[in-house]
């Protein structure tokens, strides 16, 4: 077996969004790129992982074990690589940020020299709508959140980024 990290990355992203257009749409390769290392990662083993009905994909039981494991060793790899930036006194981590739609457009701006400075961190951003945001919130799954009006029943930090012209108090 001579399977590579992204190979094993590409097909963890298919059985995640059950889609190889999704997988491509979220891994930023085209849907034809998708398709060939879906392959050459398939043709290794004697037992199907996936399975094509119409134009549907199933991820068969075994494939789902293959799954299991690739995240286990895409995990170890990310921990490696956590691990060597630590030692090298960089910041290291996920950051977990959820934004309302009209949010994607400002948040890079906000975030791309943070970035850009400390490339050990892991940047996760879910753009949703405003109920899912403050449900994120209020469940402590995200590290910032970025909406138009906060509710004032959470009791949270909270940074001005920008005057919104729109709304006035």
């Amino acid at each position: 077996m001579n399977y590579t990290l992204n190979q094993l990355q590409i097909f963890l992203k298919v059985v995640q969004t059950k889609s190889i257009t999704k997988a491509a749409e979220e891994l930023y390769l085209t849907q034809p790129a998708v398709s060939v290392q879906l392959k050459n990662f398939q043709d290794q083993f004697d037992i199907p992982l996936t399975e094509l009905v119409g134009r549907r994909i199933y991820i068969t039981d075994f494939g789902h074990e293959i799954a299991e494991a690739a995240e286990n060793i895409i995990n170890q790899v990310y921990a490696i690589n956590y691990k060597t930036l630590i030692y090298k006194g960089q910041l290291t981590g996920k950051l977990k940020i959820s934004v309302v739609s009209t949010g994607k457009y400002v948040m890079p701006f906000f975030l791309a020299d943070f970035i850009n400075a400390h490339s050990g961190i892991e940047l996760l951003m879910d753009v949703t709508n405003k109920n899912k945001v403050i449900d994120s919130l209020e469940n402590n799954e995200v590290d910032f959140a970025l909406v138009s009006i906060l509710p004032t029943s959470l009791n949270i930090e909270k940074i001005d980024l920008l005057q919104n012209k729109l709304y006035r108090r």
